[in-house]
């Protein structure tokens, strides 16, 4: 089977535990820093969502599949989380979706002030991200610079202008074994993994029915009311 890009296909486990994590989004007003191809765009129920990537090719099909409706604005711009070009204080709710782990090494804290920035008093920041334990020396990304994080390292990023109110790690064996045949098969075959529904099964299993998991760290977190001037 062909690999491809479209939502049906690439929608996975942990594409989904981050909408159960958090689902609170009619609305609201939301930016999707690294939307990719749109799965959260085209599934969140939401009054306005922003979508930015890098490179506006990215989401080239996006634009294509996900549309704005008559009770859902959409857009798609480019855009980079190091410099948010949006007024200040705009937006209810801020999803940062396998993202912060690409930002330059070193710039996160930058990121995230810059998330502050554009993000309502009590707003919230939904985050998730590799989980730094055993499992990264099982990611082929990682010996490449595919960075890992801790509940306590997300935490320490957030700073003291924001308060977690969830944090989760989700993803065994099935989630692990999947990753590792997802790279050899997509970038030297073009190709989906084999047995990709019953993996995709299991994964959904792992995410959403199990507790506790080794690969996925899943953050939400509030930012504390503005202080009055």
């Amino acid at each position: 089977m062909r690999f491809e890009t479209n939502i049906q296909r690439r929608m996975a486990s942990r594409n989904k535990m981050c909408l159960a994590v958090d689902n609170d989004y009619k609305g609201k007003k939301v930016l999707d820093i690294g939307c990719s191809y749109g799965w959260f765009e085209k599934l969140v129920d939401a009054k306005e969502i922003v979508g930015i990537e890098l490179v506006e090719k990215d989401f080239k099909d996006a634009k294509k599949e996900v549309k704005s409706s008559k009770d859902k604005k959409i857009t798609f711009m480019q855009g980079d989380v190091l410099n948010l070009d949006f007024p200040k204080d705009i937006f209810d709710r801020v999803v940062m979706f396998d993202v912060i782990e690409h930002v330059p090494k070193g710039k996160e804290k930058e990121a995230i002030n810059q998330i502050k920035k554009v993000l309502k008093s009590e707003g919230k920041l939904v985050i998730s991200t590799p989980a730094r334990n055993f499992t990264k020396f099982l990611d082929p990304a990682w010996y490449f610079g595919h960075r890992h994080y801790t509940i306590d390292e997300v935490k320490d990023m957030l700073g003291a202008d924001f308060v977690v109110e969830k944090a989760v790690i989700r993803g065994k064996f099935y989630d692990i074994l999947g990753l590792l045949l997802f790279y050899p098969f997509k970038w030297f075959l073009n190709s989906e993994i084999p047995f990709k529904e019953w993996f995709d099964r299991k994964r959904d299993k792992e995410y959403l029915k199990d507790k506790g998991g080794v690969v996925t760290l899943y953050v939400v977190a509030r930012k504390k009311q503005n202080e009055r001037r």
